[in-house]
């Protein structure tokens, strides 16, 4: 699942990387390194997530 969700998101990018971790629930959005937080929280809610992965309301 992480690997499919890793090709769609966009390859080797890190930013993809750490999204599709939070999504699958093996990475919380705390433990993303600071220099991709911006990035992540960009892309999971262009996903129409929150920072935990979760549906936004």
């Amino acid at each position: 699942m992480i690997g499919l969700l890793f090709k769609l998101l966009g390859g080797k990018d890190m930013v993809a990387l750490y999204v599709a971790l939070i999504i699958n629930g093996r990475r919380t959005f705390d433990r993303v390194p600071a220099k991709f937080k911006e990035a992540v929280k960009a892309d999971l809610e262009a996903l129409g997530l929150d920072e935990n992965g979760n549906p936004i309301e």
